[in-house]
């Protein structure tokens, strides 16, 4: 019988966590004692965050001499995008959770109720003054998936804050870094649940000694075991990043061909083998690192850097993620996969450094950038005019008045499209758009019931037929407000162009001139798919 290979990389389930003994041990001191803490665990993409966090629900599900149940909810699967839908997830996921064990508390949650939270507290409040152990732990993966955006507030974080106090709930949280930092606002950043989690927040990094008997233990059941060159070769590799771990014994395990033992001559083929393939986990983690860190990373081969030579900061991301080593005052590579890897993207991170790393620099080459951006977007679809017109403040915009008086001219283009998109060839208000406003008491820009001549209001107009503000739904038969939103901003650009000598204190550089070209390029894409959408489906298009 041919047994699965146990070492997933990537796949649509979360693996079966192997070793992180020490790290659970950690986490479970702050869960499991007389008064617990609530845990927020923190540490990079693809190091097992949410491989810990599955283990720790499972665990604790069933059985618990601490917890009655546990709830776990991933936040990286449609994450909430309100606080309503923050509310119904939890609330739905509690009377799940409660159902087999406390049905008539279950039938007390309705996930729809307009004040959620306190039917919630209800709950916890109940099993607060139950005997014994009446404890829930809630655990809830993806947390940066949740604060990405910025349609949650601080009075959600603080009605959870409220309920986290009752001694019948416990909190786990996972994302890549501290809760506070990852708040989109100002207000959200302000509430004080990010307060009431263990200071300093768990760490989730590189595989430590003691992880490596339980990483290599299926592989040992199955009669095959690693000699200590290996072992050694297994973690230079590797740096203990657990993703290229799980990687190289996935590939040991395929390859193996019934050996009982494995030398290094295997485990270097094995690495050699993910270094020639798709490398998907490489590229993962490559991709999770910022400009600096790439940049690090390259120059990591040989001799290494002077750890003088770094911040702080800086030396921390590649010691944290298992990339590098501090040796006689000298930053070292310690994982031979990634080093391996980042030296052969070392060529587009220095051209990108040599295009871009100064002012002078951005100055010379956004340009061409652009122009490749614009050419990216040509079809057969778009119109002529206003593909010349970007182009034309393209070879303008070293001089950046002139080019702000064709951002103008785009405005104006687009917005010509958009209306003889939108009406009839007398530029006739329909009268459904104007009923409904009239009926919503809704000012609407007009020349007796006809488009305004003025661009000002003409926008102004198009903001309330794409549903802006408090005039939904959208009226429109094709213009999104993602195009609303851009030929909005592009008036207002070229408006100020035409104005400038009314504000002497400001000035405009290219840099400015490039944001608005970036911006008038995805004006042409977008209104070109708005556009041919209405034509290839032969329908209204909300």
């Amino acid at each position: 019988m041919v047994t699965a290979n146990p070492y997933q990389v990537f796949g649509p389930s979360v693996p079966s966590m192997l070793g992180r003994g020490s790290l659970i041990n950690e986490i479970e001191g702050r869960l499991l004692k007389d008064t617990p803490d609530h845990v927020s665990l923190v540490g990079p993409m693809h190091y097992g965050k949410s491989v810990l966090l599955s283990h720790l629900a499972d665990k604790h599900r069933t059985g618990s001499s601490y917890y009655l149940t546990t709830v776990y909810i991933d936040f990286r699967i449609s994450p909430p995008a309100s606080d309503a839908t923050f509310k119904q997830r939890l609330a739905s996921a509690l009377r799940t959770g409660l159902q087999p064990i406390r049905s008539e508390l279950s039938g007390h949650i309705d996930p729809e109720y307009e004040r959620i939270h306190e039917l919630l507290d209800d709950v916890f409040a109940d099993l607060a003054k139950e005997k014994g152990i009446a404890r829930i732990l809630v655990v809830l993966d993806g947390f940066d998936h949740v604060l990405a955006g910025t349609g949650l507030t601080r009075n959600l974080w603080d009605q959870l804050r409220e309920l986290a106090r009752r001694p019948s709930l416990r909190l786990v949280t996972g994302s890549r870094r501290r809760l506070r930092d990852l708040c989109r606002t100002e207000e959200a950043q302000s509430s004080n649940f990010w307060g009431i989690f263990h200071d300093p927040p768990s760490q989730v990094s590189t595989l430590d000694d003691s992880d490596w008997d339980a990483f290599l233990l299926p592989l040992r059941e199955a009669g095959c075991t690693l000699d200590e060159p290996a072992r050694k070769e297994l973690v230079n590799w590797t740096g203990g990043v657990p993703v290229l771990a799980c990687a190289l014994l996935q590939e040991l395990w395929e390859s193996r061909h019934g050996r009982t033992q494995l030398s290094k001559p295997e485990i270097d083929e094995a690495a050699e083998t993910i270094l020639n393939g798709p490398r998907e986990s490489l590229s993962a983690l490559w991709d999770d690192c910022d400009d600096d860190l790439r940049a690090d990373l390259g120059a990591l081969a040989g001799d290494g850097i002077r750890r003088n030579d770094l911040s702080d900061e800086r030396c921390h991301a590649i010691e944290s993620r298992g990339f590098g080593r501090i040796s006689k005052n000298r930053l070292r590579e310690s994982c031979r996969l990634m080093q391996r890897y980042a030296q052969r993207q070392a060529p587009s991170v220095a051209n990108l450094k040599r295009l871009f790393g100064t002012a002078s620099g951005f100055e010379m080459h956004i340009r061409s950038m652009l122009e490749l951006r614009l050419e990216q977007i040509a079809s057969r679809n778009v119109d002529n005019l206003l593909h010349d017109q970007v182009r034309r403040v393209l070879r303008d915009m070293d001089t950046p008045e002139i080019a702000l008086d064709g951002i103008r001219r785009i405005a104006r283009r687009a917005l010509t499209l958009i209306w003889d998109a939108e009406l009839s060839p007398d530029k006739t208000l329909p009268p459904e758009w104007v009923e409904h406003w009239e009926r919503a008491e809704v000012n609407y820009p007009h020349d007796d019931g006809k488009l305004p001549d003025g661009y000002g209001a003409q926008c102004s107009l198009l903001r309330l037929v794409t549903g802006m503000g408090n005039t939904r739904p959208p009226l429109g038969k094709c213009v999104t407000k993602t195009t609303c939103l851009l030929v909005d901003h592009l008036h207002s650009v070229g408006n100020f162009g035409q104005h400038r000598e009314e504000f002497p204190e400001t000035s405009i550089s290219i840099g400015f001139v490039a944001s608005s070209l970036l911006s008038a390029i995805s004006l042409v894409e977008n209104l070109t798919a708005d556009l041919h959408r209405q034509e290839s489906t032969g329908r209204d298009v909300i």
